[in-house]
């Protein structure tokens, strides 16, 4: 295991160390890192760019994508997508308003390429179906608000049930897009998707 020689400092451009390293103290990782074997990271460390990890150096993470709905009185279609890597599992999707839309008409509809309207259907950001203070959340049926689409039942479908997405494990890349679409000249409206999932470090199974 190896150290590196200083405690503080800013890692930047491709860095690929070939053996182990502990990395501790203040550490900026910036641009495109890999980093594989067994590492660990303590302090306070800011990761951005794009990082890449694999093998034991975090073993299962947990990741988190948000996206802003500002409404626009030039634009009529708002689109968000969140994409997932392959190997992930879909955990949650989460949809909510902190000011309602002000235009003639506002709604969203949350699916993913296969079926626009997959997780929930036809929702009003501008009346009373969604108001601030309540959200749309695709894992508990108590927040499904009447709009769930196919890919939601109490039965415990989640997600697709064929393809490369099932049951919200994903064998290769997947999306999940929001659409919110408006008439009039509104610009008031907030309203945000957060998705969430994770992807796990693998673990064989022994066999007898």
């Amino acid at each position: 295991m190896a150290t590196l020689p200083y405690p503080q400092g800013a890692i930047g451009g491709t860095f690929n160390p070939a053996t182990d390293y502990t990395l501790s103290g203040n550490l900026t990782l910036s641009g495109t890192n890999t980093v594989t074997g067994t590492n660990t990271v303590t302090g306070a460390t800011t990761y951005s760019g794009t990082q890449t990890f694999t093998g034991n150096s975090v073993g299962g993470i947990v990741v988190a994508k948000i996206v802003p709905f500002v409404e626009v009185a030039t634009l009529t279609t708002h689109t968000g997508t969140v994409t997932l890597p392959a190997g992930s599992l879909l955990l949650d999707i989460y949809f909510w308003s902190t000011v309602l839309w002000t235009a003639t008409d506002a709604a969203v509809v949350i699916g993913d390429a296969a079926t626009a309207n997959g997780y929930f259907t036809t929702c009003q950001l501008d009346t009373t179906d969604l108001v601030v203070g309540e959200r749309l959340q695709a894992s508990n049926a108590n927040n499904w608000g009447g709009v769930n689409g196919a890919y939601l039942s109490t039965a415990g479908r989640f997600g697709q049930q064929s393809g490369n997405s099932i049951g919200g494990y994903n064998a290769t890349a997947y999306s999940v897009i929001a659409v919110v679409t408006k008439s009039g000249a509104g610009s008031a409206g907030r309203s945000f998707l957060m998705v969430t999932y994770a992807v796990g470090e693998s673990v064989a199974p022994v066999v007898a």
